[in-house]
């Protein structure tokens, strides 16, 4: 496969059904839940997606569309550094896999319910089964339309953002993203040239 060339619209507001997802799972896993949506000028399918992701993660659409949202969240952790000056080192980590594992459309909508109402929540913000339910079906409505299933979705191992070493000890190099604990989930979903990409860093 050639290098692939990624497009994005300019950053709008979030539609009210993805930002009240997003935010419940802030909530829930005290997480800083971004989402990013982007277009490739290849079909991604199941054969190319791999390497579609990698190419993506290591694009300028990646760098400038991590900014956006975590403005657009208003976190402000992946812009400048306390004194204003700009990072010193890349968002990306080096050496990572982002190794990716398939998920069904079933799949998919646990691991959203997960993140909700089953996840590690510090301070004990779960939520019931009802109000998930419907703030996921709210999300995958705007997300996915009304087909879902005729979408592709898959689990990424959530290795290439820089740790913020409250698990492992080591020393942050910002701008720092990942905690190292299972509260860390990337979800890349793909249908034909469009793709999102689901980040969550839920910790205490």
């Amino acid at each position: 496969m050639g290098f692939p060339n990624f497009t994005a619209p300019p950053p709008d507001p979030e539609p009210p059904a993805v930002d009240a997802f997003l935010s419940a799972v802030d909530h829930a896993m005290n997480s800083n839940t971004l989402l990013l949506s982007a277009d490739c000028d290849v079909p991604v399918v199941a054969e190319n997606r791999q390497d579609v992701l990698r190419a993506f993660l290591r694009s300028a659409v990646f760098q400038r569309l991590m900014r956006a949202a975590d403005v657009r969240r208003n976190w402000h952790n992946l812009t400048v550094e306390y004194d204003s000056e700009p990072f010193e080192h890349p968002l990306l980590r080096e050496g990572f896999h982002a190794a990716i594992s398939p998920l069904d459309h079933a799949g998919f909508l646990a691991r959203l319910r997960w993140m909700l109402c089953e996840a590690f929540s510090p301070y004990g913000h779960h939520y019931a089964a009802a109000e998930a339910e419907q703030l996921v079906c709210g999300f995958t409505r705007v997300l996915l339309g009304a087909d879902g299933p005729a979408w592709s979705f898959a689990a990424v191992s959530p290795d290439f953002l820089r740790s913020t070493g409250y698990y492992s000890g080591e020393r942050p190099q910002p701008p720092v993203y990942f905690d190292g604990s299972g509260s860390d989930t990337a979800t890349f979903v793909h249908r034909d040239r469009s793709f999102h990409l689901l980040l969550t860093n839920g910790s205490p």
